[in-house]
Parts: C-alpha cells; sequence; structure tokens
C-alpha cells in the first residue's frame, strides 16, 4: 500500500509538469548588466486580468503593451491574452520574475518563475529607454508603409499600406495603425479574403508577408501630409517590434493660372458623353439631357455642371445624380451620371449650345476641356406660318398709314367746329374702351379662378390613381395630382410657373416637413420616368405617399 501511494504521487507529478502553463512568462535576457534593455512578455490563455509585480530595482521603459490576439495552429483558433513591459535593472544581483497571476472562473492561476542574472556595468545607466533589437531580428523581420505615390496634386488619391516581412511565419501579434496628419478623405478598402501570411521573394530571399490597414487617401489641401510609423510585435519566445519608417506626402496645389470656368473639380481621368432623350417635342413636353462621366479619380467631389439653355426651354426640376462608382487602389472608379428634365415652353426650332466640361489631369499636369456638340430640338417644326404673319405686318402699318393720310386731308378740308364733334367722340370712344377692359377683365379672372381645382376634383384624381397599373400613367397621374394640388394653393395655374417656382410660393403655404415630402416625391417620380437608376420606392409605395400628402396638405386648407 506504501509502495502504491509513492507512485500514485510520482506519476501525478510527472502529469503536472507535462501540461502546458496556463500563464506564461518569459524574458528576453537572463543574462544581462546593470542598465541593460530587456522585455517582459506574459501571456495567458485564461479570459481575465493579469496581475505582475515587478522587483523593486527594476526601472520600467515607454513600452507597454497589453491586449489579445488569435493564434491558430493546426486550423484551430486559439485566444491569447498579452502583456509587455521594456526596462531594466539598476543594481546588480539575483532576482526572480515572477508568478504572474489570473483570476478567471472564480480560480487563481499562477505563472512561472524566471531568474535573471544581473551583473555590474561599466556604463552608465541610459536616460532613454528604447527597445533592444538583435541584428538578426533586424535582417529577419522589417516593416513598411507603401505609399502609391509621394508626390501628387489636390484632389487627387494616394494608397496606403501597412505590410510586414519575416523571414519565418508566425501567428500571434499585436499592431498599432500608421497616422496621417493633415485635412484629407479617407475610405477603407476592406479585404474580402481572410487576413493570411504570403510568401514573396525579394531580391531573391523568400519572406512571409502581411498586408495590413489599405486606404485610399484624398488630401483636401496642399502642403506636406506626414504619414507617421506603425508599430507592429510579433509575439514569440521573445517580442520582436518592427517600426516603420516616416514617410512624406507632398501636396501640390491645382494650377490658378488657365484654370478654365467651367472646372467641376474632378481630377483624375474621365471620359464625357452629352445625350438627349429627344430631339421633337410639343409645347409643354418633358425631355431629358444627360451628361455621362466614365474613368477614375475623385468623384465624391465633382460639381453638377451648368446648363445654358434657349428661351424655348427651362429646367423643369433638379437634376437626378446616379452614382456607379466603387473606391479602388486608384482612387473611385466606374461612372458618374446628371439627368436633366427640361420642360418646352415655345415650340419653336432651337439648339440647347454646346456644353463645355473641365478637368485636371494630373499625368498630363494640365487642364483638359471637353466640348460636345450643340444639340437641336425641334428642327422639323413648319415656320411658315409664322413668317406670314411677320410679312404680314408691314402691309397692315401701310394701310392703316394710308388710312390715317386720307383722314387727315378731310379733316384739313372741313370746318374748324368738327374739333369739338371730334373731342366729344373720343370721350364717349374712351369711356366705352374703359368699361370694355374692365369687364374683360373681370371675366378673365372669375375665368382664371374658374380653372383653378377644388379640394373634390382633386379627390377624384386621387381615387382614379386606386385602379391604375400601367407605370407611365400612373407616373403622369400622380405628378397631375400633386400639380393641382400645388395649383389650389399658391392660387395660380401650375401650367404657368415652372416647378421650382412653385417650390418657392410653397415656402409660407404648407409645413416645411410637407414641401420636404413633395420635392422628394416629385424627385423620385422623375427617377423613374426620366433616369434608369431604380427609384428608392416601389410604385405601391409611392402611390400610398402622394394620396397620403396631398389628404394631409387638403386637410389643413381652411
Amino acid at each position: 500500500m506504501k509502495y502504491f501511494i509513492v507512485i500514485s504521487q510520482f506519476l501525478f507529478a510527472i502529469f503536472v509538469i507535462g501540461q502546458k502553463s496556463d500563464v506564461f512568462i518569459e524574458v528576453s535576457e537572463t543574462d544581462i548588466v546593470v542598465g541593460q534593455n530587456i522585455t517582459i512578455s506574459i501571456t495567458s490563455s485564461l479570459n481575465g486580468k493579469i496581475e505582475f509585480e515587478f522587483p523593486s530595482n527594476f526601472q520600467k521603459g515607454y513600452t507597454q503593451m497589453e491586449g489579445m490576439s488569435q493564434e491558430y495552429k493546426n486550423g484551430v483558433s486559439k485566444t491569447v491574452y498579452y502583456k509587455t513591459q521594456n526596462g531594466f535593472f539598476t543594481e546588480k544581483g539575483k532576482y526572480v520574475i515572477g508568478p504572474a497571476v489570473v483570476k478567471s472562473n472564480g480560480k487563481i492561476y499562477k505563472s512561472n518563475r524566471v531568474k535573471v542574472n544581473v551583473k555590474k556595468s561599466d556604463k552608465t545607466i541610459p536616460k532613454s529607454n528604447e527597445f533592444n533589437r538583435k541584428l538578426k531580428t533586424i535582417k529577419t523581420v522589417f516593416g513598411e508603409t507603401n505609399v502609391s505615390n509621394q508626390e501628387i496634386y489636390e484632389g487627387e488619391s494616394v494608397n496606403l499600406n501597412a505590410k510586414i516581412y519575416s523571414k519565418y511565419p508566425f501567428s500571434k501579434y499585436g499592431y498599432t495603425p500608421y497616422e496621417v496628419s493633415g485635412k484629407y478623405d479617407d475610405f477603407e478598402i476592406k479585404n474580402k479574403s481572410p487576413l493570411a501570411l504570403a510568401e514573396e521573394k525579394i531580391e531573391g530571399e523568400s519572406f512571409y508577408t502581411l498586408t495590413l490597414d489599405t486606404r485610399v487617401v484624398f488630401p483636401l489641401k496642399s502642403g506636406n501630409f506626414v504619414i507617421n510609423p506603425f508599430e507592429f510585435d510579433i509575439v514569440d519566445s521573445r517580442i520582436y517590434r518592427v517600426n516603420s519608417d516616416k514617410k512624406i506626402i507632398t501636396v501640390r496645389k491645382l494650377p490658378i493660372k488657365n484654370r478654365p470656368d467651367d472646372f467641376i473639380g474632378l481630377v483624375g481621368d474621365f471620359e464625357f458623353e452629352v445625350a438627349l432623350s429627344n430631339n421633337e417635342a410639343d409645347l409643354n413636353e418633358v425631355i431629358t439631357l444627360q451628361i455621362s462621366i466614365d474613368g477614375s479619380g475623385n468623384f465624391h467631389h465633382a460639381v453638377i455642371p451648368e446648363l445654358s439653355l434657349p428661351e424655348e426651354l427651362e429646367l423643369y426640376a433638379d437634376p437626378v445624380e446616379k452614382k456607379d462608382y466603387e473606391i479602388t487602389a486608384k482612387g473611385f472608379q466606374g461612372a458618374l451620371k446628371y439627368t436633366y428634365p427640361l420642360k418646352v415652353l415655345k415650340k419653336n426650332s432651337t439648339k440647347i449650345p454646346a456644353i463645355s466640361i473641365s478637368y485636371f489631369n494630373p499625368t498630363e499636369k494640365e487642364y483638359l476641356t471637353y466640348t460636345s456638340a450643340s444639340l437641336p430640338i425641334n428642327q422639323n417644326t413648319d415656320t411658315t406660318d409664322i413668317e406670314m404673319i411677320q410679312n404680314a405686318v408691314p402691309a397692315d402699318k401701310v394701310k392703316e398709314e394710308a388710312h390715317v393720310n386720307q383722314r387727315n386731308e378731310e379733316i384739313g378740308t372741313k370746318n374748324a367746329n368738327w374739333i369739338w364733334y371730334l373731342i366729344i367722340l373720343l370721350l364717349i370712344s374712351g369711356l366705352a374702351m374703359f368699361l370694355w377692359i374692365y369687364f374683360k377683365r373681370r371675366g378673365s379672372v372669375d375665368q382664371n379662378s374658374e380653372k383653378l381645382p377644388t379640394s373634390r376634383e382633386i379627390k377624384d384624381l386621387l381615387f382614379g390613381l386606386e385602379n391604375q397599373t400601367e407605370p407611365s400613367i400612373l407616373l403622369s397621374q400622380m405628378e397631375d395630382c400633386l400639380s393641382q394640388t400645388c395649383s389650389m394653393i399658391i392660387g395660380i395655374t401650375f401650367l404657368k410657373v415652372s416647378r421650382n417656382e412653385i417650390f418657392t410660393l410653397l415656402i409660407e403655404k404648407i409645413e416645411s416637413s410637407e414641401l420636404q415630402r413633395l420635392k422628394e416625391l416629385y424627385k423620385q417620380i422623375d427617377v423613374m420616368r426620366f433616369s434608369k437608376e431604380t427609384s428608392k420606392l416601389t410604385l405601391n409605395d409611392m402611390k400610398s405617399e402622394c394620396k397620403s400628402l396631398i389628404l394631409s396638405i387638403l386637410s389643413k386648407k381652411p
């Protein structure tokens, strides 16, 4: 029995010694001199605070990290908690570092102990605490902040990333990102594949590389932008710290000399196209003009191009903007389209003047201008009647002048007393003319007031929306319901004012929230009618919103 107990205790001791400690202390060097920097690393697989007391003669340095990382072994993920501290001993002697303690799930776990022998040094204690790197560490592990271009123009993009190069694979690490000084727009390029080491050859040598923190930056002003170094710690048998070098990006100001008036803020490489939906249109018909911009650059800084329109056309509503671009390593790539709804005010033969758009090309280092051709409208309209009327006017004038001359001759031959009869006749004619104009204007006002819709008529129009399923007809009916409602509120028929003028007149007539809903609904109708962009709302949603908005406005009208 006695031998059995002894053997059991022996086997238990072997089992305990063979188990991997849940809390572990490592020291970068154990045989050192006074003032020599070392790093103490504590790792734990337990979720709990690491408690540790440093020896009394240990002077802490400035490098301290505490956190967690993921360790992958045989395809299995494991969470590791770590705490590191650098520093040096101020007195010679033999020291015992540890144990560190972790409290987890109501239990206390202790780490191993590490003995450190500190000898006297002929050198003075260092005033600054810097991480102690061995030559082999510098050769085998290094980091770099990659910058796509260190000299750019305002509005031009630069691609940044942090990259680690190591001769040996690693799985546990800590990362402190680089920082960019100055004012800029920042976009992250998300890695679609899992973060993992890659093998690369550099000058014939094989390295394991890890790319982190890929971003695209658009500096917003000229000057020098500093990319401060990142820090990277590989946690292995010791802590290997890697610092990248500081980088400086010089941002040039866009040239002011020869800057075109039609510059819309784009910097990059672009192509343009201008197209008209229809070259023939009836009076009050709405057609669309579309400006398409394709390429790469700072699409998000673009300003909507302005149009110069002839008197026969007006901008019916705000342009519809469609963004079809995404962030890439070269900046934004894709397309941007502006669709302008234009209303025909006069059915005359006319042209939209050539549209010019300028941008800055950083490769060419100059402004480039695209100029479209002029766009003809209603070139086939028959203007013969108009010309006949214009040609007939001089003949009427000649006839009238001849009649006046004849009357003057007759007046010259009559007695002077006839002048009094003429004065009386003019007074009677003037009075008759005054009464005629007065009653005509009164009748015109009554007629105009009769053209304005009533609440009942508008509700009847709303009722007509219920059974309509044809998209084009439904959109036209919804727009008509909205326009008729606006006419009733402002007291002017919508045919006499543009949509933007309607919005201005409604500012003091309806609540701001209702006005905003009205603008948004008009916009969604325009998107569905005039643009290839998909509307945020379905037809049923738009129908419900139209009915709700109009009934809300009508309920508040006295």
